[in-house]
């Protein structure tokens, strides 16, 4: 496993470097002109304007601001359009928000859908089956930005159970973990709603074809109790797909991470995304495009790990 983790690592090297040569192109095609977002360019003259776009390193040939902005990224010595400041600065100040709600809702989706899809694959096609998986129709097909603006004004607006926006009290200069709570609730569970159904279907349709296995016949035959036979025997060779699912929509889910907190208003990284494509903030962009490809390349290969853990009989070689 270690020569087959250590292969891996070396391939994101090609992998991200074309990851950032496609995010360059896309941010510097598009229309807009950072300067224009900066300052306003009918106060300024023809050589204040050239000098302000060569401060940026607008004035350079593309293959030069691409290695540029590459060397950055990687010696981590990139800095905002916007605001100056260092962007792994800003990534770690809003990085806890966005954790919280990337933790929690992998987490409520887990706790939740994996039960629920047992409980559906140990009654197939019965009632509470047909309810569960209707449930998971609708979450599906709710948008989450919708969800989140009716939750709002259900537990916010009309029953005054929850806060709809920020992440601590507004009046209040110092509060504790435990006053910041109720503020990630509602994002948490909006968040959830989308992995949840995903988490729930794979779950059911897994144990029903590990039900069916030889195996849990011949612990049924044994005499072992039903819930030792479902949770010992089956359950772990069921979660294998699980952990396929979460991994591939890992990066779903931090996708929806910029419409959840731009909704709620909470200052993570999804709403800094958000911020910077407006404003045209490059570097802003290629650093959280291209920390995302890391995320998304070490959760998967996390998940082939999971797998020969979970299961001794698959080698990685």
């Amino acid at each position: 496993m270690q020569r087959y983790v250590i292969r891996r690592v070396a391939q994101f090297v090609p992998v991200l470097f074309g990851i950032a040569f496609v995010t360059f192109l896309i941010v510097r095609l598009a229309p807009g002109d950072p300067v224009a977002m900066l300052v306003d360019t009918t106060l300024l003259n023809h050589e204040e304007l050239a000098r302000f776009r060569g401060q940026l390193g607008l004035d350079a040939p593309l293959p030069i601001q691409f290695l540029t902005i590459v060397k950055q990224l990687a010696s981590g010595e990139i800095h905002s359009f916007r605001t100056g400041q260092p962007v792994l600065a800003m990534l770690a100040d809003r990085l806890p928000v966005t954790g919280v709600l990337l933790g929690g809702a992998i987490a409520l989706s887990l706790l939740l859908g994996v039960p629920m899809g047992v409980l559906s694959a140990r009654r197939p096609y019965g009632r509470l089956d047909n309810w569960l998986t209707l449930g998971a129709l609708a979450g599906v097909s709710v948008p989450g930005f919708w969800f989140a603006l009716v939750l709002m004004w259900v537990f916010a607006g009309l029953l005054h159970l929850l806060p709809a926006s920020g992440t601590g009290p507004a009046t209040r200069l110092s509060y504790s973990v435990l006053d910041m709570v109720p503020y990630f609730v509602l994002p948490v569970v909006v968040l959830a709603s989308g992995l949840l159904p995903p988490v729930m279907r794979y779950t059911r349709s897994s144990m029903l074809d590990v039900l069916a296995q030889d195996y849990v016949r011949t612990a049924r035959s044994k005499g072992l109790a039903e819930s030792v036979v479902i949770y010992r025997h089956a359950l772990r060779n069921a979660l294998l797909p699980v952990i396929t699912v979460v991994g591939l929509l890992l990066p779903v889910l931090v996708g929806a991470t910029a419409v959840i907190e731009s909704v709620f208003a909470m200052p993570g990284i999804g709403r800094l995304v958000v911020e910077a494509a407006l404003n045209h903030d490059y570097p802003t962009i290629m650093t959280l495009t291209f920390l995302t490809a890391v995320v998304v390349l070490v959760s998967n290969l996390l998940v082939d790990v999971a797998y020969a853990v979970l299961d001794p009989r698959i080698q990685l070689e």
